[in-house]
């Protein structure tokens, strides 16, 4: 498998991602390995909206009817 080695300076990899501070000003070393994995899909976000709709039963119940509710449940 080929990978690729490099030293760089922090600075040149912070506008890309997150580092800890402690990395700051200081040389990193690089390493990258190319992956078989495929980038996840981006799914739609009105598709996973539809998918979440009856997850939560709808109820007439006030906030405080729902308190205690549980409560008595889990008593």
């Amino acid at each position: 498998m080929e990978a690729i080695r490099k030293y760089i300076d922090a600075s040149r990899l912070m506008d890309i991602m997150t580092l800890p501070e402690n990395f700051k000003n200081r040389k990193l070393e690089v390493l990258i390995f190319p992956t078989d994995e495929q980038e996840p899909e981006r799914a739609d976000i009105k598709s996973v909206v539809q998918s979440l709709i009856g997850a939560i039963p709808a109820t007439d119940m006030s906030l405080d009817e729902l308190r205690e509710e549980r409560r008595h449940k889990f008593e």
